[in-house]
């Protein structure tokens, strides 16, 4: 049986969308009595391989990165969590997924560099991957990170992860003491009121607020416009501080659309999102469940 894991993993290239996540994970280890991991990746493939056939050189700018992230532990005045870092060589993604692995992370959070501003844009393939193929809950910060915890977007549709997210969103939700906005998008001919997915929702909001949370829903009609830039749209619009969505690494229906769904929304969002794997809620929620209130069965279905 795996110890519980108390650590946040963050990814550092020394830029400062990674300085600024190593701070936000600071803070947050501090609430959660939690500790920090830095991981510095070194990457070593492709036309970068070549460069580093000489293994001095790759001796050398492992010590100046050892170097560097001694440097941003030591900034830290009063340190009230632990601090620790690593560095490593290869793909960035792969070893971030495998040292989140290894040291039984809690969550990954990842300062995003890229920028985008078109849905055809790819996102960074680090945070690609990350977020696709993380075992735990992937925080990709941008914006403004004051306000996160405050007002969060849930996503939802008709596969077979809603409960999983549902249930994630619930515990956000009590831990934060943040309002929930349920949003989905019709996806086919039928009347709102007589969708499926619009008597989910219901059942949703139902279920949250049973369990002390503020919550609302919206049902976006169909139209030309993709539901994620609806979703993104309605955050800006209520001025949410997160949206938490699923990947669907299993690339459910419509062509992968839900798995493109979800990486549109981190590449486009202009706040943070909290992605979410399969594996990264494949937890066993028992002992949670006993706790809450699940009038019409939304969390054990």
């Amino acid at each position: 049986m795996k110890k519980e894991s108390k650590s946040i993993l963050v990814p550092i290239d020394f830029k400062e969308p990674s300085l600024q996540a190593f701070r936000y994970a600071y803070n947050l280890a501090i609430e959660r009595n939690m500790n920090v991991l830095l991981l510095h990746v070194i990457e070593t493939s492709g036309i970068l391989s070549d460069y580093f056939s000489s293994s001095n050189k790759l001796v050398q700018i492992t010590d100046k990165a050892k170097e560097k992230l001694s440097e941003i532990i030591n900034s830290v005045q009063d340190k009230k969590v632990p601090i620790t870092s690593r560095v490593e060589s290869g793909k960035p993604y792969e070893k971030i997924l495998k040292v989140a692995e290894e040291t039984n992370t809690r969550m990954i959070i990842l300062g995003e560099n890229h920028q985008g501003v078109d849905a055809n844009q790819e996102l960074g393939s680090t945070v690609y991957h990350v977020t696709l193929k993380s075992p735990v809950p992937v925080l990709t910060l941008k914006g403004n990170i004051e306000k996160m915890n405050h007002t969060i977007v849930v996503p939802l549709d008709l596969t077979g992860q809603m409960r999983r997210q549902l249930f994630s969103a619930l515990v956000y939700g009590l831990n934060y003491g943040a309002k929930i906005h349920l949003v989905s998008a019709l996806i086919g001919g039928i009347k709102m009121r007589d969708s499926r997915i619009f008597k989910k929702l219901k059942l949703a909001k139902k279920t949250l607020i049973e369990n002390g949370i503020e919550c609302t829903i919206q049902l976006f009609p169909r139209t030309q416009e993709p539901p994620f830039r609806k979703v993104i749209s309605y955050a800006k619009e209520i001025d949410a501080g997160l949206i938490l969505v699923m990947t669907h690494k299993e690339g459910y229906t419509y062509d992968n659309y839900i798995g493109a769904f979800a990486h549109h929304i981190i590449n486009q969002s202009q706040v943070p999102v909290l992605s979410l794997t399969s594996a990264a809620t494949d937890v066993d929620s028992s002992n949670y469940l006993a706790s809450f209130v699940d009038p019409v069965g939304m969390l054990l279905k």
